[in-house]
């Protein structure tokens, strides 16, 4: 198992390194704010709406709130990717797009069994990648006209954390280092004009700074093999170091003209990434069931990225869900141990569009399938959601995600007592 482990890690590192992205991708919130966010919580919940504040597990590292890192019992490898299909469509136009992404790998291992944990890995934080056409108005006095707005690029965190469970109560930080390019180009193109000048800015802003999140969770012992767990996890609004380099040029339709209007490199400043929180509460029957709901919610209107403002707003989204399995010792039915996931979500996108929210409401589906002979699992889930109105954003989008994963759980760093 602990040389598979090697050769999973050297593999998937590569992947995640070597331009993560496959076939097309256009997706046009992701000109917004820090674009497409990537999903805090780890594979395994997703097909239940997500509830990562207030779970805890011996067998599951949970990725997002550290506190559960003093629940874990053994080694626990975590490996996830998503591939997406998104539908837009406006009163003029629409359009469908796909890609595919590595999203996260990660490392827990017990300090204490049951009782501190430590982890680290790689991790998918922000996506940008967009290519847009907007067609101007024209008349006697403005030629016809164009902009295009093109953007490349994403972030990812590097983190460790670390949590702790004293008696029923637990806790946890996490340290991020997050680092990445995000490439933006703009134009103004006059495209009948042989004498008009068009203007092209080019701009790429590139971060290199720690984020922390912290976390806590509280368990209520109720009846035999049934608990209540309550958690919250999140992050302060933190200052994020980067630099900006920017290029302004204007040309001609000819090509005669090329000239260089403003050029300036290595810009420092900083990207403020607001406060946000996740607070639930889940009922649990051990190997059988699980059922709780969320609410999260973020000040994206505290955004800005070297003092700019964007068409951002505040969020907030409630989910709910429940994981269900027939009988977790069966011996002669696999489907019987099979976990079954199921949820719902509403809440309002970060990204504001004409001055006005967007709704998001999704429906989410997950298996886990467990690995003979081990607690180790594969996870499949799905995410269906929809962004938007046509009637009140004239603008929406169906996405349509499904998360693969693997979690290979052993006991490689605790000492034996009996060879």
């Amino acid at each position: 198992m602990l040389k598979l482990f090697f050769k999973l890690s050297l593999f998937l590192s590569i992947i995640f390194f070597s331009h993560a992205s496959f076939a097309q991708e256009n997706n046009v919130f992701s000109r917004f704010g820090m674009g497409d966010l990537r999903s805090y919580s780890p594979s395994y919940l997703r097909g239940w709406g997500g509830l990562s504040a207030a779970h805890n597990s011996m067998a599951r590292f949970n990725i997002d709130n550290p506190a559960a890192l003093g629940n874990i019992g053994g080694s626990i490898f975590d490996f996830a990717a998503n591939g997406n299909v998104v539908l837009m469509k406006s009163n003029s136009s629409s359009g469908a797009f796909g890609y595919s992404a590595p999203e996260y790998m990660s490392l827990a291992i017990p300090l204490k069994r049951m009782k501190a944990g430590l982890a680290f890995g790689l991790q998918s934080f922000t996506r940008n990648n967009y290519n847009i056409t907007q067609n101007n108005d024209s008349s006697d006095v403005n030629a016809a006209s164009y902009n295009t707005y093109v953007g490349q690029g994403g972030t990812y965190k590097v983190f460790m954390a670390s949590g702790m469970k004293l008696k029923n109560f637990s806790f946890g930080l996490k340290a991020n280092y997050v680092f990445g390019t995000m490439n933006y180009v703009s134009t103004l193109v006059f495209p009948d004009s042989i004498n008009g000048y068009n203007s092209l800015k080019h701009g790429d802003k590139t971060l290199g700074d720690f984020l922390f999140e912290g976390g806590l969770q509280y368990k209520i012992k109720l009846k035999s093999e049934r608990h209540l767990d309550l958690g919250i996890c999140g992050n302060l609004q933190t200052n994020l170091n980067a630099t900006q380099d920017l290029l302004f040029e204007r040309f001609l339709n000819n090509g005669l003209v090329n000239d260089t209007v403003y050029n300036v490199s290595g810009v420092k400043g900083v990207l403020i990434y607001p406060m946000q929180y996740r607070a639930g509460i889940l009922y649990t029957r051990d190997n059988k069931f699980s059922v709780g709901a969320q609410f999260s919610s973020s000040a994206w209107s505290n955004y800005s990225s070297f003092g700019e403002k964007d068409s951002v707003t505040n969020t907030w989204k409630i989910s709910s869900g429940l994981e269900w399995i027939p009988n977790a010792k069966s011996m002669d039915g696999y489907f019987n141990r099979v976990s079954y996931r199921f949820g719902i979500y509403s809440g309002i996108n970060y990204v504001s569009l004409n001055g006005k929210s967007l709704t998001e409401n999704g429906i989410t589906l997950g298996f886990g399938f467990p690995i003979r002979h081990s607690s180790s699992e594969l996870n499949l889930n799905f995410d269906i959601s929809k962004i938007g109105s046509l009637n009140t954003n004239n603008f929406q989008e169906y996405y349509f995600r499904g998360t693969f994963a693997f979690s290979l759980n052993d006991f490689w760093f605790i000492k034996r007592k009996y060879d």
